[in-house]
């Protein structure tokens, strides 16, 4: 009979040891999937908003543009904060005018964005995300949005940071510049 009961001691013990493990596991798995949830919605809110922004990157570019074909001298810009204006060609020279040298070479940076080139754009005026380390074409490729235009962006690099908005743009016709007003 003390073996019967000692027997069955040992089982519940192991069983309870069973449980613990399992109810462990059960945990560790509900963990995963809120972390595969949250990241999840994390990634379809970023791509909602960059969305977002490159809407109001094309509305802006519209605008600025219709703006220039109706002569206007001064412009004024709402969105999209911290993307830059610019202008393709560049012709600015590497190691210059403030462009880092990281960029390498002390060439031109005359890398005209496909967006441009595939319509046949030998010029055009981008409103792209932008880096200081991603200055050729290919970023206004993949965040951007070019419209073809003779006029050229005159600011730090052949680039407007659009901050601090709204920002006022004053549009030269005689010259075909476009640069931020003091």
């Amino acid at each position: 009979m003390k073996n019967k009961k000692l027997k069955n001691q040992r089982f519940f013990k192991n069983r309870k040891g069973f449980l613990l493990a399992e109810e462990t596991l059960k945990i560790i798995i509900a963990v995963i999937s809120i972390g595969f949830l949250v990241y999840f919605l994390a990634a379809l809110y970023f791509a909602n908003r960059d969305a977002e922004k490159l809407e109001q990157a094309g509305a802006s570019l519209e605008f600025l543009i219709s703006e220039v074909n109706l002569q206007r001298e001064e412009v004024v810009l709402y969105n999209p904060e911290g993307w830059v204006l610019t202008s393709w060609p560049h012709g600015v020279r590497k190691g210059f005018d403030n462009v880092p040298e990281v960029l390498g070479g002390g060439g031109l940076i005359n890398d005209i964005p496909n967006s441009c080139l595939n319509i046949g754009w030998e010029k055009c005026i981008c409103i792209c995300e932008n880096t200081w380390l991603d200055l050729q074409g290919s970023y206004c490729d993949n965040k951007g949005i070019c419209m073809q235009s003779d006029f050229e962006v005159q600011g730090e690099g052949n680039q407007i940071e659009l901050n601090n908005l709204p920002l006022t743009l004053n549009i030269n016709h005689k010259n075909k510049k476009i640069e931020k007003l003091q």
